[in-house]
């Protein structure tokens, strides 16, 4: 149902778009929590959907379609749901009261339609957790600071919460990993968000730089360690994979409706469709596969899936935008926002080099891996 409400909206999405491409799409996002899909990754228990992943990378897939920027905004809360739904499933005892209190008052957030961002890239980092140089230091009274710079800050201004990555020093917090995530209020002393975001598609997302400065957190997300004990976010890495295939799809419907009169176009786009619904098909299989505590396994499955996914697709869309014709060769037209999206940034999310370095370097086929 979700599903079917999405494309309804979804057309409403694209002609906002449309109108404004570079403007942070509020009514979007309000939309979208209000048909509960920001929350969908949360168990019923406390007001989600409780969808599975791959039921929620459908529906970033049918969202970016139409409007790719709404739809990795929609990726940011979505992630940090299915993050926080986890903690609380995989704390260990002495800390899974807090992970389920925590995660009543995210998803209570929610409800009030309050937008958490992600805001964790970092300048030479190449999206690697372990180079974050962002640190996290306790004060007397126990509460975490943070200090350092952020280069991509989804909503900018917009978002209500950041959740941001940070070493820390491991004295600090007992049992700490190498990095843990924290949320911190946008309006927080010491949270400086600029005006400087100038991307290649994705416009409307106002994925401005944010410098830190000693801004106190509100809370650590989920438990010590909750990287590597919850895996959360492979689970984001779906979502991520979800868009340029996204994008390709609606540049497919754009050449495809009408039918082109052209047997050799029409050739060319039944084959196309075969490779997206291909693409997809190993998407939510891989998707269907998420549990909290991933193992190493299927973590390596979602990094091969989201590496061809995105490389695969992003390349059908630009061999689409070269067979649309010059009614499309415009900067304003539907299909050339499409491209552009599919190019900027949810390749990079991780990046892609780091993810094809990281499965070169783990290689080895698993026998039970059929």
């Amino acid at each position: 149902m979700l599903l079917d409400e999405l494309r309804i909206h979804a057309r409403v999405f694209a002609e906002r778009e449309a109108v404004d491409p570079e403007t942070f799409p509020a009514r979007d996002i309000a939309d979208l929590f209000a048909l509960g899909m920001l929350s969908a990754p949360f168990p019923r228990s406390v007001g989600g959907g409780e969808l599975s992943c791959d039921a929620c990378v459908s529906l970033v897939i049918e969202l970016a379609a139409s409007s790719p920027s709404t739809a990795l905004l929609a990726c940011m809360p979505m992630g940090l749901a299915a993050a926080s739904a986890a903690a609380a499933v995989a704390a260990p005892s002495a800390h899974r009261a807090t992970a389920l209190e925590q995660m009543e008052r995210v998803a209570a957030d929610y409800a009030q339609k309050r937008y958490y961002a992600a805001c964790n890239s970092e300048r030479g980092a190449g999206g690697a957790l372990t180079a974050m140089k962002t640190v996290a230091r306790r004060d007397a009274s126990g509460q975490f600071h943070l200090t350092g710079e952020k280069i991509l800050a989804s909503g900018g201004q917009n978002a209500a919460v950041f959740f941001s990555g940070a070493t820390i020093d491991p004295a600090a917090l007992p049992g700490s990993g190498a990095v843990e995530f924290f949320l911190t209020e946008t309006t927080a002393p010491g949270v400086h968000i600029l005006d400087d975001w100038d991307g290649f598609g994705m416009r409307s997302t106002e994925s401005h730089s944010v410098r830190y400065e000693g801004a106190p957190t509100r809370e650590l997300l989920g438990f010590p360690n909750l990287v590597e004990l919850a895996q959360p976010w492979v689970y984001s890495h779906c979502l991520f994979a979800a868009i340029p295939l996204g994008c390709a799809l609606g540049i497919l419907r754009e050449l495809g409706t009408p039918a082109p009169s052209s047997p050799a176009l029409r050739l060319r786009l039944s084959e196309a469709q075969m490779r997206y619904e291909a693409a997809r098909a190993y998407l939510l299989e891989t998707a269907r596969g998420w549990e909290a505590g991933a193992s190493p396994a299927w973590r390596a499955r979602v990094l091969r899936t989201k590496a061809y996914v995105t490389q695969d697709t992003t390349r059908l869309a630009a061999e689409l935008f070269a067979l649309s014709g010059g009614r499309h060769y415009r900067r304003s037209s539907h299909v050339a926002r499409l491209l552009a999206s599919s190019f900027a940034g949810t390749a990079l999310r991780p990046p892609l080099p780091l993810a094809l370095d990281m499965l070169a370097e783990g290689f080895g086929l698993d026998p039970n891996d059929s």
